[in-house]
C-alpha cells in the first residue's frame, strides 16, 4: 500500500492486493481495478510525486510506470518507463528528496540495499552479512550534510545497522528482530525515536543506549609511558595519605530495594486491554536506594495485565527513593493462571538493579459464583487437624456456607470455574475445576490460608500423574501433527515454486496458451499453502497453551512433594525456558533414558533430598536404640 498526495486533490490510497492487482481508493470509494501485473509475487510500492510516477518492486524487478497510464482506466498491457534487475527480493521501498529536486530510490532487498536516481542508473550498493528485514530512512537537520541519505536496517539476526548513505556509522543489538521500523516524533519529550514493531506484534520505542559521536574510535596518538608510571605513583601516594578515604567514597553500591503498598480495590477498569466489568486494583511500587540515579527502568512480568509493562521513571535528583503507582486486573486476551507478579528494576548509568516478586489479593482475580460437583479435574488436600470453614477461611467473600464455595476468574465465567470442598469427617479439603491449571494457584492459596491460622499444621497430598500424563499425550500428540503439518507445507511450496518456473518458461518462450489453466492450478496450490500455514498457526497456539498447562501441573507436582516432605527438580520453569524436547529434558534431569517420559517424571518426584535422608536414618538408628 502506499499514498497518492497530488497536489489539489484529496488523500488517495493505492493498494496492491496478493495476486498483484491494483486498486485505488479514495476515503472508502473504489476509483479502479487494475488488471494483474506482469508478476507472480507482490512487492512494496511508491509513488513519487515529483517524476508523477508509480515505483513497483515486484518479483524481483524494479520497475517505474507513469501514474496517468494507471489512472486513465485503460485495460491495456503496462509498458514500463524502465526497469532494473534486482537480483533479490524486495522487502521495503522508500523515496529520499536529495539536492536540487532529485529523488533517490532506496531499495531493501533481503541481502542487499540499494540506491538509484530517477533514471533507474544505480548510485550504491551495500551488501549485507545477514537478512535484512526492516528499513528507514530519516534526515538529521543538525548534520552538516543534512542532505544526505541516512538509514536504520533490521536484520534477522536482531541487529540494527545506521548507514550514512554507504558508509556503516554506527550498529547496536536489540533484544527482537524488527519487522517495520520508524523515526517518530510524539511529544517535545519523544523526539526522533526509533519505533520498532516485531513479528510477534511487541512495539518498542526509545532512543540508541548509547551515541555514536560520543563512543567513535579515538584519534592515533603516542603515550609517554613514564609520564604515566608519575601519574599513577602520586595517585598511589594521594590514596595512602588520605587512609583509604578515596576507597571508601568509592565503596560498592548497594542493590535497589523494592516495596509494595497494596491500595483500595475498585469495581471496574475501563483500559483497553481489560475484560468486562473487572475490577481493578492500584498497586503503589516503592523504589529505595536510588542516589545518584536519574532514569530506572522497570520491567512488570505478570499474569495480570497492566496498562505498561515497561517503564521508564524519571528520578529526582535530590531524592534517594521514588514511587510509581500500576494498576493490575484481568486482561481481555488471555487467562491468567495465577496472580503473581514480578518487578525488575535497572538504572544503565550506576549499573545497579533490583527484583522482588508479590501475590496480588486472591480476590482480584477470582469472583463468587456457583458451586460445581463435576468438574473434571480434582485434587484432595490432608491435613492433621480440623477442617475450617472455608467462608472463614476466603473471608473476603460473602458466602455464608461453610463446606463449599466456587470461584471464578472475572471475565471468564464459563471456562474458569474453581469449586473448593471441606469435609469435617476426614480431615479433607477437595479442589474441583474444568482447567488444569488452575489447580495449582487454588491449591497454594488454600494451603496458605489454612497454614495461617493453624501454626504447624502438616500437610499432605497425591501427585496428579494421570492429569501430567493425559497432558504429555496431548503435548506428544501435538508436536507430531507439527511435522506433518511442516511436510506438507514444504510440498505446497515445492508445487509453488514449480509452477514458477513453468510460467517464466512460458514467458520466454512467448506460448501462452495453457495460461488459463496454469493460473487455475497455481491459484489452488498458493490456497492450499495459505490454509497449510493457518493449521501450522492454530496447532502451535495449542502446542502453547499445553506447556503452560504441563508448567502449572509441573509446579502443582513440586509444591505437592514439599508438602510430602520431598523435592524435586521439577517446577514450572523445568520445561519453558529450553529448546529441548520434553523427553530430552527429563533424560537430562534424570540421568537415565530408560522408560517413557511418565516413567521419568515419576522418578523425579520420588526423590528426596540429603537432608530428609538423613533425618530419616536418624530415626531409624534411634528405634534401633531403643529396641
Amino acid at each position: 500500500m502506499c499514498k497518492i498526495e497530488i497536489p489539489d486533490h484529496p488523500l488517495q490510497l493505492l493498494i496492491q492486493t496478493i495476486d498483484c492487482k491494483l486498486s485505488l481508493y479514495q476515503g472508502d470509494q473504489c476509483v479502479f481495478v487494475h488488471c494483474p501485473l506482469r508478476s507472480l509475487h507482490p512487492g512494496p510500492i511508491k509513488y513519487s510525486q515529483l517524476m508523477a510516477s508509480l515505483l513497483i518492486a515486484n518479483n524481483g524487478f524494479l520497475n517505474s510506470v507513469k501514474f496517468s497510464l494507471l489512472s486513465s482506466g485503460s485495460q491495456k498491457r503496462i509498458n514500463y518507463d524502465w526497469s532494473f534487475n534486482l537480483g533479490d527480493t524486495a522487502l521495503e521501498l522508500d523515496i529520499f528528496d536529495g539536492q536540487s529536486n532529485q529523488q533517490n530510490i532506496v531499495v531493501l532487498c533481503r541481502r542487499h540495499v540499494s540506491c538509484f536516481d530517477g533514471s533507474g542508473a544505480i548510485k550504491w550498493q551495500i551488501k549485507l552479512e545477514s537478512v535484512g528485514m526492516a528499513m528507514c530512512t530519516y534526515r538529521n537537520l543538525l548534520a552538516p550534510d543534512y542532505q544526505s541519505i541516512r538509514l536504520i536496517i533490521g536484520t534477522a539476526d536482531e541487529q540494527l545497522l545506521i548507514f550514512n548513505e554507504d558508509k556503516l556509522a554506527w550498529t547496536c543489538s536489540i533484544s527482537k528482530p524488527a519487522f517495520i521500523l520508524k523515526v517518530c516524533t510524539f511529544t517535545k519529550v519523544f523526539e526522533n525515536v526509533i519505533t520498532m514493531l516485531a513479528p510477534d506484534g511487541r512495539l518498542c520505542v526509545g532512543w540508541l543506549g548509547t551515541e555514536p559521536t560520543i563512543y567513535k574510535v579515538p584519534d592515533t596518538k603516542m603515550n609517554d609511558y613514564n609520564e604515566k608510571i608519575e601519574y599513577w605513583k602520586s595517585l598511589e601516594l594521594k590514596i595512602k595519605e588520605s587512609g583509604g578515604g578515596i576507597l571508601e567514597k568509592n565503596k560498592k553500591i548497594s542493590g535497589i530495594s523494592i516495596d509494595f503498598l497494596v491500595g483500595a480495590k475498585e469495581k471496574r477498569t475501563i483500559e483497553h486491554n481489560a475484560a468486562n466489568n473487572v475490577p481493578f486494583l492500584n498497586l503503589e511500587i516503592v523504589f529505595g536506594g536510588l542516589e545518584n540515579v536519574t532514569k530506572l527502568h522497570v520491567n512488570i512480568k505478570s499474569e495480570l495485565a497492566t496498562p505498561n509493562r515497561q517503564i521508564v521513571l524519571n528520578v529526582p535528583e535530590s531524592k534517594s527513593s521514588s514511587s510509581l503507582l500500576v494498576p493490575f486486573y484481568v486482561g481481555n486476551s488471555k487467562m491468567p493462571k495465577n496472580a503473581t507478579i514480578q518487578i525488575a528494576a535497572h538504572c544503565f548509568h550506576s549499573q545497579i538493579s533490583g527484583m522482588k516478586s508479590f501475590d496480588l489479593p486472591f480476590d482480584l482475580m477470582f469472583g463468587e459464583t456457583t458451586v460445581d460437583r463435576n468438574s473434571k479435574y480434582k485434587i484432595t488436600i490432608d491435613t492433621d487437624a480440623s477442617v475450617i470453614p472455608v467462608n472463614q477461611l476466603f473471608s473476603e467473600f460473602s458466602s455464608e456456607n461453610t463446606q463449599a464455595i466456587g470461584f471464578h476468574i472475572h471475565g471468564y465465567e464459563s471456562s474458569s470455574n474453581v469449586s473448593i470442598f471441606a469435609a469435617n469427617k476426614s480431615n479433607r479439603y477437595r479442589i474441583q475445576s474444568e482447567n488444569a491449571s488452575l489447580l495449582q494457584f487454588a491449591a497454594k492459596e488454600l494451603v496458605n490460608r489454612i497454614d495461617k491460622i493453624v501454626k504447624n499444621v502438616q500437610i499432605g497430598s497425591t501427585v496428579p500423574f494421570e492429569y501430567i500424563s493425559k497432558n504429555v499425550e496431548e503435548l506428544q500428540e501435538r508436536m507430531s501433527i507439527k511435522k506433518k503439518e511442516q511436510k506438507i507445507i514444504d510440498c505446497r511450496m515445492k508445487e509453488v515454486r514449480a509452477i514458477e518456473l513453468l510460467s517464466l518458461d512460458m514467458a520466454k518462450s512467448g506460448n501462452f496458451t495453457s495460461l488459463a489453466q496454469i493460473d487455475m492450478l497455481f491459484d489452488k496450490s498458493y490456497r492450499e499453502l495459505l490454509d497449510s500455514m493457518e493449521n501450522l498457526a492454530k496447532n502451535d497456539g495449542c502446542i502453547e497453551e499445553n506447556k503452560n498447562c504441563l508448567a502449572s501441573l509441573f509446579q502443582l507436582a513440586s509444591d505437592i512433594s514439599k508438602y510430602n516432605k520431598c523435592d524435586t527438580i521439577i517446577n514450572e520453569n523445568f520445561f519453558t525456558f529450553t529448546d529441548q524436547n520434553l523427553r530430552d529434558r527429563l533424560t537430562w534431569a534424570a540421568g537415565t533414558d530408560r522408560g517413557n517420559e511418565m516413567k521419568l517424571i515419576e522418578k523425579l518426584c520420588e526423590h528426596t533430598t540429603t537432608k530428609n535422608r538423613h533425618e530419616m536414618q536418624k530415626i531409624e538408628e534411634e528405634n534401633e536404640g531403643e529396641e
